[in-house]
């Protein structure tokens, strides 16, 4: 099979950076199974157990179960998980390109979770029919203002998209790649811009990648999806302007082949948030974790 360096990418690993980074292209071509032809279609799957954190105010962990892996490649366009994408200047050395994908914010704020299905089996008639009023307690009047807020109270932050143009750097086996994202559906009208290196090397019969990445959003993505006003809340003392961020993210993943499809796979990924995120009273952490760790098919 003939593979372009510019369109290689790692089997299984890419679908276990679907929520924290973008598509998995410029790696040297080292073996069949590591590239992707021109116009052919690359399908996978893993399955195992994981989750990631989530920073929010009552926010819940997003489970990573089942992480499916798709991905096109013709001689300039591309879809990579989710991200559609137009490649030129294509060299063995660097290769650009523009790329379109779902902005990733409001992942903590809307995802599915059992309790949004079915009653917990600890639920009591009062917590559905709502427990008698206690002496003290106020009938007919508006509650006080609460000295707290959580994602289930603030009004709903809009899904949008990420356009922008990037730069990648290849090396026999690192990559550095450069990125600047705005917003072309004008929902927050901000932009982010992203700067990010990545290494791999193997150990028997063991692969490794491991990233850093340093990433600035702007103030008005950040403040559209974890700013407060009075829409969120009548308490103006948690009403919050967020300013821009600085994230940092570090990772490493991992996989061992088993067979001709079949992989054993793993991946631990860390990033801070900045402080214009987290001196929002939304959100309760400083950091996103993750973890995975299964078995990936490679159709």
């Amino acid at each position: 099979m003939t593979c372009r360096s510019y369109g290689v990418r790692i089997p299984l690993l890419c679908c276990l950076l679907l929520w924290l980074s973008g598509h998995g292209i410029a790696w040297a071509c080292e073996s069949d199974d590591a590239c992707i032809a021109p116009n052919s279609w690359k399908l996978g799957i893993a399955v195992g157990i994981g989750a990631r954190t989530n920073p929010l105010v009552d926010g819940d962990p997003i489970p990573l179960v089942v992480l499916p892996d798709v991905a096109w490649y013709g001689e300039n366009a591309y879809f990579d998980n989710g991200e559609v994408g137009y490649q030129w200047l294509l060299r063995s050395d660097v290769t650009t390109e523009l790329f379109v994908r779902a902005n990733r914010e409001r992942s903590y704020f809307a995802f599915w979770h059992p309790a949004n299905i079915v009653l917990s089996v600890n639920t009591s008639a009062a917590d559905v029919i709502g427990s008698p009023l206690q002496p003290g307690d106020s009938d007919g009047e508006s509650p006080a203002p609460r000295d707290s807020i959580s994602i289930n109270d603030i009004s709903s932050r809009k899904w949008t998209a990420d356009a922008g143009f990037r730069v990648n750097w290849n090396g026999s086996d690192s990559l550095l790649s450069a990125a600047v994202a705005g917003d072309p559906l004008g929902v927050h009208q901000g932009y982010y811009a992203q700067l990010k290196y990545q290494y791999r090397w193997q150990w028997d019969d063991w692969r490794f990648a491991a990233n850093a990445s340093v990433t600035y959003k702007s103030e008005k993505l950040i403040d559209y999806y974890y700013g407060i006003d009075g829409e969120d809340t009548a308490n103006s003392s948690l009403w919050y302007a967020a300013d821009h961020a600085l994230q940092t993210s570090v990772g490493l993943l991992l996989n061992k082949s088993l067979s001709k499809h079949w992989r054993w796979v793993g991946r631990v990924q860390l990033s801070t948030l900045g402080s214009g995120m987290t001196d929002s009273p939304l959100v309760s952490k400083d950091y996103v974790a993750s973890g995975f760790i299964g078995f990936g098919y490679q159709f």
